[in-house]
């Protein structure tokens, strides 16, 4: 071997070992392949995946808690079957155990003593009781909302409240005050105030030659009602008797039975108590003036029938007793009258005056036997304290204290379920017959329904 090579040689050597210790070198950076970086990946994973179903789980126990809610909405409804068709639902049935009973059982009271009432009901005006369809008539302001259809078979009527606008309107098919005729009905209210106007007619009118002639039969009636907040007025013209004019080539003679009146009054309530204050004002007709302009009474009656009226009413009610059950309202309606008679020459009628004072007690009672079965019932009287007769004689002086003859009772059943109801009543006079109600003549004195809406 070549001594000069053996450098060289060994030098190869000596780098190939160092060759190999070179890779060897970095092993130890084979260190971060045990390191986690790749690793921190996996922790986003666990992150997001357990994350996810926590809201769910926080969600699922809120979505309950506001289903009290739907118990609040139903508070309003006219229907105490709705509260409890709607409990039906999943939803409702969860919460109703946050109710207690006696609340819901105050929300189907209030509902079923509140709503609309028929004929039937509260015949002799108790106040505070539940509005009826004729109260929507007097003081039409609280047609407003209303929305029904009503039938009495009995009384021969039918109403129905129906949206109109911005408002609601009311029609009605009636009947006249006194005689046969029918009546029509119509009212409309707003938020702010409510009018209504009630018509009958009968009227004919003829001529031939020189003779024409006009006559008005009894219940010719037109009524305007206005009112707005606690405030009322209404003005009518009635035709009480069969009226006529006739003129024959300028002759002229008339009967006139009719009657102008006007009312204006405030209601409100004050605690426990409600009132009706009104002033009302009449003037009569009862009079005819023959061909030579002479006028003359009427000889139908004992009495004059022609004056001017006025009387101050002030009517109250108070509730002695209210349960979720049941209610009783104590009520008197209260009157002083002035009549001042017509100075009649051809009847030798004085002018003369009447004078009064009219107080009538009064009680009405509710109890709601099942959430659909409400039973009432109520009864009145009357004292009337009189100075003076009205036979126009002018010489005559009286005075009298009296009770009426005898108690007007009435009891009434109401059936609600959903929104239909039906009313029936009897009234009788107690000391007169107590069984006067079921004498098969009047066996209902009151029937009607609803249909609410």
């Amino acid at each position: 071997m070549n001594i000069f090579k053996l450098p060289a040689i060994c030098l190869l050597v000596a780098t190939a070992a160092f060759a190999q210790a070179v890779p060897k070198a970095p092993t130890p950076a084979a260190a971060p392949v045990a390191a986690p970086v790749p690793p921190p990946p996996p922790p986003p994973p666990q992150a997001v995946v357990p994350a996810a179903p926590p809201p769910p789980q926080a969600v699922v126990p809120v979505a309950p808690a506001p289903a009290p809610a739907p118990i609040q909405f139903t508070v309003p409804t006219t229907d105490p079957a709705a509260l409890v068709a709607t409990s039906s639902s999943s939803e409702v049935a969860t919460s109703l155990p946050v109710v207690s009973s006696s609340s819901a059982a105050a929300v189907r009271e209030k509902t079923i003593f509140d709503n609309v009432r028929g004929n039937a009901y509260n015949p002799f005006g108790t106040v505070g009781a539940a509005s009826t369809v004729r109260d929507l008539v007097e003081k039409p302001a609280d047609i407003y909302g209303n929305k029904f259809f009503y039938i009495s078979p009995v009384t021969s009527v039918g109403y129905t409240a129906v949206p109109l606008g911005s408002g609601s309107a009311l029609i009605g098919l009636d009947n006249a005050p006194v005689g046969n005729l029918a009546a029509l009905v119509f009212g409309y209210a707003n938020s702010s105030f409510g009018f209504a106007l009630n018509y009958s007619v009968n009227k004919a009118f003829a001529s031939q030659d020189k003779l024409s002639t006009r006559r008005t039969s009894a219940g010719d009636n037109i009524e305007l009602y206005f009112s707005s907040g606690a405030f009322y007025a209404n003005a009518g013209w009635l035709t009480y008797g069969q009226s006529y004019s006739a003129d024959y080539d300028g002759d002229t003679e008339s009967q006139d039975y009719s009657q102008i009146e006007g009312t204006v009054g405030l209601t409100g309530k004050s605690g426990s108590f409600d009132y009706d204050g009104y002033v009302n004002v009449i003037r009569t007709g009862g009079t005819g003036t023959d061909s030579d302009g002479n006028k003359y009474a009427d000889n139908s009656s004992t009495q004059q029938n022609t004056f001017l009226g006025l009387a101050v009413n002030l009517d109250l009610g108070f509730n002695v007793f209210q349960s979720p059950n049941a209610r009783v309202i104590f009520g008197s309606n209260n009157r002083v009258f002035a009549m001042l008679f017509d100075n009649v020459k051809s009847n030798d009628y004085k002018g003369d005056t009447k004078m009064g004072l009219v107080i009538s007690p009064n009680i009405l009672g509710e109890f709601a036997l099942t959430e659909t079965l409400l039973a009432f019932a109520g009864a009145s009287n009357a004292i009337d304290v009189v100075i003076g007769d009205g036979d126009g004689n002018g010489k005559t002086s009286a005075l009298g204290i009296a009770h009426t003859p005898g108690t007007g009772a009435y009891v009434g059943l109401r059936y609600q379920k959903a929104n239909l109801a039906l009313e029936a009543q009897v009234t009788a006079n107690m000391f007169d017959n107590p069984f006067g109600g079921f004498n098969g003549s009047n066996m209902f004195a009151g029937f009607g329904g609803f249909v609410y809406f």
